[in-house]
């Protein structure tokens, strides 16, 4: 009779364990299951694809949305994947900690606390005007490619050496269908000059006047400080002010061609800038400008004073 009551008793633990857990996993969204304060749904490819472990870079497809399905974001749009490093949660409702596990052709659906996401995760100091601190955002993300932080860094490492090559290859075409003779400086930028100024010399501590145009190599014009410049190549914002462009210089105000090509010109000068990436914007331009990784960059460059 004890043996039956024993065995009654690990049953009864047994199915309370079990209905514990079950409630445990219980979500108030059919087919997510609650993980660390977020709600998840994957979506298994296969078991084939590489599996993302703790460290490794997983790059995705990510999409997320209000629960008014208002896109917020969806990278594929931009032709960019998202990468992140893969890590634990750190805090109740971390979609950091979803990762982990995933295999490369998987995907997952998950409900993140938008209060959570753009607070914490995102480090917002304050929510969009738009979203509402009880709400949430809906997340799609499709695992693309994970490859290790050392792997990835050499890829990266690869493909920076390949766009540094080609772009000294169509530096070099440039130079050559355009006839151009002079010799780079010791940094490598070229400097052409168009007219000899005779006014007072261009210093490092100075502040100086300039009019700019600068272009790709392309001959695209990107920016410019003259109005009737900006009216020609479709550049012209009303509400900016085209006058001289005032800059202290070698005091890294700009790019590191401008502060060397304007130290060698006198007041009243002008010239030609031809500006390899490494001395203007590397591998990092504004996003979503015309200016893009290892572009080398045309400015014509007239000094208009120099100050003391």
């Amino acid at each position: 009779m004890k043996r039956v009551l024993t065995i009654c008793t690990a049953f009864v633990s047994l199915s309370m364990l079990i209905t514990s857990c079950s409630s445990q996993n219980k979500s108030p969204y059919p087919g997510y299951t609650e993980q660390s304060g977020l709600y998840v749904q994957y979506h298994k490819d296969n078991d084939t694809g590489r599996t993302a472990n703790l460290g490794d870079i997983v790059s995705m497809d990510m999409m997320y949305k209000t629960e008014g399905d208002s896109v917020i974001m969806d990278s594929r749009q931009g032709g960019q994947p998202v990468q992140v490093r893969v890590d634990t949660a750190k805090y109740k409702g971390d979609i950091m900690g979803v990762f982990e596990g995933m295999n490369v052709g998987d995907s997952a659906s998950i409900i993140v606390s938008a209060d959570s996401f753009f607070l914490k995760t995102a480090g917002m100091p304050q929510l969009p005007d738009f979203i509402d601190s009880a709400s949430n955002l809906y997340f799609t993300v499709n695992i693309t490619e994970v490859k290790s932080l050392e792997e990835m860094q050499a890829a990266q490492q690869k493909a920076s050496a390949e766009a540094m090559q080609n772009e000294m290859t169509v530096l070099q075409n440039y130079l050559e269908a355009n006839n151009v003779s002079a010799e780079p400086t010791a940094s490598g930028m070229y400097f052409i000059s168009k007219k000899k100024g005779t006014g007072a010399q261009a210093e490092a501590g100075k502040k100086v006047k300039v009019h700019y145009e600068g272009m790709l190599l392309d001959g695209t014009y990107f920016d410019t400080s003259v109005e009737e410049v900006a009216k020609e190549q479709g550049l012209y914002n009303p509400q900016r002010d085209y006058s001289p462009f005032e800059f202290t210089l070698g005091q890294g105000m700009v790019i590191k061609g401008w502060d060397e090509g304007v130290a060698m010109m006198k007041e009243g000068g002008k010239a030609r800038f031809i500006i390899p990436s490494n001395l203007a914007y590397g591998a990092n331009p504004r996003p979503g400008g015309p200016i893009k990784p290892y572009s080398t960059l045309i400015f014509d460059v007239e000094l208009i004073e120099v100050l003391d």
